[in-house]
């Protein structure tokens, strides 16, 4: 049995332009805890392009992630109705160049990141992605990892966030990853994070 037997993991990409170099490794890495139940969620139910050649098409749309944090829902997707088992335990936000034309504004993901935290659930971030905890209200006072663009730091100084000059940064239930080659370490300390949550 893995780290993450019986728990839920909510993988976030935006619906286009999502970086490959991140959703990879986190994948193989979810894989290699199972079995969990690993879900990919995005803004819209369509074949996500990623930033080089990738293509992933989404498990569900955000709105029906939002669904299955209040319990057991039947959700209806690209490949007919199934039911989500219980709650996430942990959200990653994966970044590249869509997310903050996709992600960073997405009120939905907001509601998400903010109630998994609230309920004593793992939030995490890569590069991009980054700045959705801020907007979700998480980051104030935290230590967190982040890109070094201009854009990026902006967004987690209004979220009054503390930004560190390390590859990963992990603070009460929240991990941050600069980007990905900081996956190794970002991964394990998120596997660690979730296989710690109360199963619901």
């Amino acid at each position: 049995m893995g780290r993450l037997n019986e728990k839920n993991v909510l993988i976030v990409i935006p619906k286009d332009y999502y970086n490959e170099k991140e959703l990879d490794p986190v994948l193989e890495a979810l894989k290699k805890e199972g079995p969990a139940n690993v879900r990919i969620a995005s803004p819209k139910l369509k074949e996500a392009v990623g930033m080089r050649s990738g293509r992933v098409m989404p498990d569900l749309m955000l709105v029906d992630a939002i669904e299955g944090i209040t319990g057991d829902s039947y959700v209806t997707g690209g490949r007919g109705a199934r039911q989500i088992k219980g709650v996430f335990h942990g959200v990653i936000v994966i970044g590249g160049s869509g997310a903050k034309r996709y992600l960073w504004n997405e009120p939905l993901l907001k509601l998400l990141l903010t109630d998994r935290h609230r309920s004593g659930f793992v939030v995490a971030g890569i590069g991009m992605g980054v700045p959705c905890l801020g907007r979700a209200g998480v980051l104030e006072s935290q230590d967190v990892a982040a890109e070094n663009n201009k854009d990026c730091v902006k967004e987690l100084e209004d979220a009054k966030a503390v930004i560190v000059n390390d590859e990963v940064a992990v603070g009460d239930r929240i991990i941050t990853a600069r980007d990905a080659s900081a996956v190794g370490p970002f991964m394990e300390a998120f596997i660690e994070a979730v296989q710690k949550t109360l199963k619901k």
